[in-house]
């Protein structure tokens, strides 16, 4: 449901987040945990470490939290608490973060050539992009994965021509700082204003809050356990609700 009032007329252009908005990463992000958290558990040799690792991405029984940290933070963040947990664990911390570096690029090689597939748009995805490609409306993404892994994922579905611009996460400043929003409208040559922002966190909503943007929709159809977010102007639960744009 879109707010009656949101100023859609005046879009020039509009934002969208990568991970559970693009594509449905549900799967890659569960694969992608259990193998950081397996690698950890092969180089420290402490299998009791399993559990809190996965804790700690956010992943349990029931599957990914959308909310979590392999969901919403950074590479870099999830690194520091891979790191912290292997610390809480008696290992030191220059050991600590050392093991995780390793742990996280012994996964990412582990899921290079799957990554692409277990990442699939989201239905109704082209039609939109389309749609607003010929109504004359820049798009770009603004995501916390980084810029190599979002131009694979655009190629490998042949996406890549909608996007004027791909703003990852090696950019400084980055997601979700206000000032990286604020960085990407002015290179796409549009005032915040007139910039929309479509995201599945409530980071992303508080981003394109701060940063001044027209407006922002919380997208809560790519996950199986939906976030109730606040501070957004409406909810989509499938691209095809966005039609008055």
């Amino acid at each position: 449901m879109i707010n009656k009032s949101l100023p859609l007329d005046s879009t020039k252009a509009v934002l969208f987040d990568k991970d559970g908005t693009l594509c449905s990463s549900e799967n890659y992000l569960e694969a992608l945990a259990n193998a950081r958290a397996s690698f950890c558990v092969g180089i420290s040799a402490k299998p009791e470490l399993l559990s809190p690792l996965l804790a700690a991405y956010g992943l349990s029984k029931n599957g990914i939290n959308p909310a979590g940290a392999i969901a919403v933070a950074s590479r870099h963040s999830n690194l520091i608490s891979t790191a912290t947990v292997l610390a809480m664990n008696g290992v030191d911390w220059c050991a600590a973060q050392e093991w995780a570096e390793i742990a996280f690029s012994r996964a990412d090689f582990a899921l290079a050539d799957r990554k692409a597939q277990l990442t699939p748009p989201l239905p109704g995805l082209v039609a939109l992009l389309q749609r607003l490609q010929q109504k004359g409306i820049t798009l770009a993404i603004l995501s916390s994965d980084l810029g190599p892994s979002l131009e694979t994922f655009l190629q490998h579905y042949e996406l890549r021509q909608f996007f004027s611009a791909v703003y990852g996460a090696e950019r400084n400043p980055s997601k979700p700082s206000p000032a990286a929003a604020l960085t990407l409208c002015n290179e796409l040559g549009f005032e915040p204003q007139h910039c929309g922002m479509v995201g599945d966190a409530q980071a992303d909503l508080n981003m394109a809050a701060a940063a001044g943007l027209g407006w922002n929709l919380a997208y809560n159809g790519g996950w199986k356990q939906p976030l109730q977010l606040s501070g957004s102007h409406g909810y989509l639960q499938h691209w095809d609700q966005l039609a008055p744009l």
